[in-house]
């Protein structure tokens, strides 16, 4: 595994330069090898020993202990590419690192790094152009297609035709922030399903309440349903039997009097973010109210919006306005422990989907990937145009900066030739990942792109040389490799404007957004 270098190694001996394209490189080393559907997943330990497998480059990425700070900019370019795009993060980090890479070679040749900056923005303005000229209308069919290629590699790839389609028909049903997924271990991936309304991985907190409730009026409550937390650290000094017992029934009406102002408004269904007192509990079981306690918030929040409902943190403040209504909530069996399942929603578009796996890790992963499915099958909707997979657009890029190249006057000209090389990291890494000879399937890429029909030809992983793309269903969204390109150029141009790395004498303030000042 590389080793990400040290922010003091050798300051005083080696440029910034050399160290930023160093840091590139290694980082680049580090995901590529993720690359494609035979790409090796990576082992991630944290330092309380939790693991976790995966072959996500931004998963990888965002997970691993950075040193320098160049490589933390790095990062940045996954980041911006997960959020704008849900894949492509390893590819946009391997063309910095092979655009740095070059970058070196052209310093070396006493290019000055701004005149490399310059050629490589050129570069990527034309193939921005170039892509869009090979862009292919959307279809269901390439939809789906751009769901599975998504997956490919992956864990959820023994069953990507099921998790496509299913990916695809929530999608088309609702917009990407009303899905809510909720992940389930110790079953098969073959049992994972969508379904109409909300799914909250919880249950009841007594065997006593009902299994279901029609038109649920719903409380929807952030903070502890018990007496205040002064009142909890009370203490008294036990004189006899009868204090004891005035202390537990003053206890009991003081929570009897929260769980009636909570039942005024109506409630029928409490679900609390945090804890509720087993006394509470009792009261609600007795009058027939359901309800969970530690309740995510992603799936507190899920409830409100749905239901038109408010979560509120005080609660003598909670009132009938505040509730949130479903036509129907119920437990539904699920592996060896049930789920809440709300359906009959006022508000509609609300879509869950149930992921499951026989391990955790697995159900994980297949999640990170089914998160991939889902956004790049909306990106691509967004769009309106997708591209042949498999490293193609990448060829066909080079191919036509290396004649665009030849327009380009002064020493820029050598820039934009070195970007156009660059781009076949990516076919020469998806070969190599899967056994082959990079060079050789270059070279056979190279001709199938000589003729214009080629431009869809990428890497066949299975035989060597190359395949169309676009027929055996190997698809990808336009914007995600128009955004990997965009970041890594951006990046590597920041990166080559670097002439010197300095320690501050203090370090920048965090402002309430989390972001450095």
């Amino acid at each position: 595994m590389a080793t990400v270098v040290d922010a003091k190694q050798n300051a005083s001996v080696v440029t910034a330069h050399d160290v930023n394209i160093q840091v590139a490189i290694q980082l680049a080393d580090l995901v590529k090898s993720t690359l494609g559907p035979y790409g090796m997943d990576k082992e991630m330990v944290d330092p309380a020993g939790v693991v976790v497998m995966t072959n996500d480059g931004a998963t990888i990425l965002r997970e691993t202990k950075l040193h320098h700070p160049t490589a933390r900019i790095i990062t940045e370019v996954a980041r911006t590419q997960e959020e704008n795009c849900f894949d492509g993060t390893t590819s946009s980090v391997v063309i910095t690192g092979e655009l740095m890479s070059k970058a070196k070679e052209l310093l070396n040749l006493k290019i000055h790094p701004t005149r490399i900056a310059k050629g490589y923005t050129l570069a990527n303005k034309k193939a921005q152009v170039l892509l869009e000229e090979i862009g292919v209308d959307i279809t269901d069919d390439l939809l789906l297609s751009v769901g599975k290629t998504a997956m490919t590699g992956k864990s959820a790839e023994t069953e990507q035709d099921q998790l496509a389609q299913i990916a695809l028909d929530v999608i088309k049903a609702t917009p990407l922030e009303n899905i809510n997924i909720v992940k389930r271990p110790n079953g098969k991936v073959k049992e994972s399903l969508a379904i109409s309304g909300l799914l909250i991985d919880r249950e009841k907190m007594d065997h006593n309440m009902p299994d279901s409730i029609k038109d649920a009026k719903i409380a929807l409550i952030s903070v502890d349903v018990t007496l205040p937390e002064f009142a909890q650290q009370l203490q008294i000094q036990v004189t006899d039997n009868n204090a004891v017992k005035e202390f537990i029934e003053s206890r009991k009406a003081q929570l009897q009097e929260i769980a009636e102002t909570i039942l005024a408004t109506g409630a029928n269904v409490i679900l609390c973010k945090r804890d509720i007192d087993p006394f509470v509990v009792e009261i609600f079981a007795e009058k027939g109210v359901y309800a969970a306690r530690r309740v995510a918030m992603s799936d507190m929040e899920a409830v409100a919006k749905a239901g038109k409902g408010r979560m509120v943190s005080a609660i003598d403040g909670l009132k009938k306005s505040d509730l949130a209504s479903v036509g129907l909530l119920e437990e539904i069996a699920v592996g060896e422990k049930p789920l809440i399942k709300l359906t009959d929603i006022a508000t509609a578009g609300s879509v869950s989907v149930l992921l499951r796996a026989p391990t955790q890790h697995s159900v994980d992963e297949i999640g990170r990937a089914f998160d991939d499915a889902i956004g790049v099958i909306s990106v691509a909707m967004d769009h309106g145009k997708v591209l042949a997979g498999g490293g193609a657009p990448y060829l066909h890029l080079s191919k036509n900066l290396r004649e665009y190249a030849a327009t380009v006057s002064g020493r820029e000209q050598m820039a934009v030739e070195a970007y156009a090389q660059a781009l076949e990291v990516i076919p020469a890494a998806l070969a190599e990942n899967s056994g082959l000879d990079p060079l050789d399937t270059l070279i056979r890429l190279r001709q199938l792109h000589a003729s214009a029909a080629g431009h869809s030809h990428g890497v066949d992983v299975e035989n060597g040389g190359g395949v169309n793309m676009l027929e055996q269903g190997v698809i990808e969204p336009l914007s995600v490799v128009s955004q990997a390109l965009d970041s890594a150029t951006d990046i590597a141009s920041q990166l080559l404007r670097i002439d010197n790395i300095i320690e501050m004498q203090k370090g920048p303030e965090i402002g309430e957004d989390g972001y450095k000042y």
